[in-house]
């Protein structure tokens, strides 16, 4: 932890200052080992450089950073080259770039950059490259993940990282120029909180980009909601294990190579007239059984588990995310939705 960070932290829910015990710093003067504490004595230890803010007393939060802290912990299944091309091209898409240079051009000069629920730093590897000269990036996470995005990006200037709840932050309002957050709201106990809790840590003026999953239709809500519950009960690895023949059936349907002509809509189910692919159709309206081609069987598995082994997945509606938005004073610049995935925005403070 370097001492610039430390300008910026306060106690996350007395936002009152710290202070700072040294136990050991690194051959730069960077803080190694050590604690953060309040005046009414709370303690916040520092452990491999990072501050960690954990005041978590929700037991699915708690399940869902676990969920979360495995995955991530899983790199060879989502580190390939092709899961991380088809990734930036999601991302330049999603959030309205013209290409990879003005996504990259864009975070490099923001002034102080939020990143909240980075996760293992694999979103935002994506964007820095080797020439990022240092506009400050801040990654937050709830989870042990945030050991790997050390192991990522600690090493590239301007980059910090905190372990805390989005809810509890321990930074003043308007410390931040840039939000982003890359499928997480939606993984606390209330996506609306969240939204609503990240944006006074806004400037005027700052800019909020962020995904969250849209409601899909009835038989896919409820054959996700029953996966899900049973699923999110069991330890990581064995949920891991428990997917898999789902991910097999994915794949089955997807070497069908068959394609099935929907006559007319079908309005209760959701699903439009037209033709699909047999694996979409069922995909996108009746269970998520996620298969790409070009991805291996464990990317493909990783992806299946990211939706079902999270006890904290809530879905949204459009009238929803606009309403909140408006709620808190943030003007919305770019709204791209994927109709069987979800919303991504992005949105000005007033």
């Amino acid at each position: 932890m370097h001492d610039s960070l430390l300008q910026l932290l306060v106690d996350p829910l007395l936002k009152t200052p710290l202070l700072l015990d040294v136990s050991q710093r690194g051959s730069q003067g960077e803080i190694l080992e050590g604690a953060l504490r309040n005046a009414a004595g709370q303690v916040y230890p520092i452990q491999r450089g990072i501050p960690r803010f954990l005041l978590c007393t929700d037991d699915k939060q708690a399940q869902t950073a676990a969920s979360f802290g495995f995955k991530w912990g899983q790199r060879h299944t989502y580190e390939s080259a092709s899961m991380q091309a088809a990734t930036r091209k999601w991302l330049i898409k999603r959030y309205g770039f013209a290409n990879a240079g003005a996504m990259e051009t864009y975070f490099q000069t923001r002034r102080r950059i939020l990143d909240a629920g980075c996760g293992s730093g694999f979103s935002a590897a994506l964007w820095m490259n080797p020439a990022w000269t240092g506009t400050e990036w801040i990654g937050v996470d709830i989870s042990a993940a945030i050991d790997v995005a050390r192991e990522r990006l600690s090493s590239l200037p301007g980059t910090h990282l905190v372990q805390a709840d989005l809810l509890q932050l321990p930074f003043g309002i308007g410390s931040f120029d840039t939000i982003f957050s890359e499928g997480v709201l939606h993984h606390t106990p209330s996506t609306e909180i969240a939204l609503k809790s990240l944006a006074p840590y806004l400037v005027p003026g700052g800019e909020f980009l962020f995904y969250v999953y849209r409601r899909k239709g009835p038989v896919r809500e409820f054959s996700d909601d029953h996966i899900r519950g049973l699923v999110s009960s069991l330890p990581p690895q064995e949920a891991w294990e428990t997917l898999r023949p789902l991910t097999r059936l994915a794949k089955a349907l997807s070497e069908l190579d068959t394609e099935v002509e929907i006559p007319e809509d079908i309005p209760y189910l959701g699903i439009k007239a037209g033709r699909y692919d047999v694996q979409r159709l069922l995909y996108w309206h009746f269970a998520k059984l996620y298969w790409n081609n070009a991805y291996s069987f464990e990317e493909n598995n990783h992806v299946n588990f990211d939706w079902y082994h999270p006890q904290y997945a809530h879905r949204q509606s459009e009238e929803e995310i606009r309403r909140w938005c408006a709620e808190v004073g943030l003007t919305i610049v770019h709204l791209d939705t994927e109709e069987m995935s979800g919303f991504t925005v992005r949105a000005i403070r007033s």
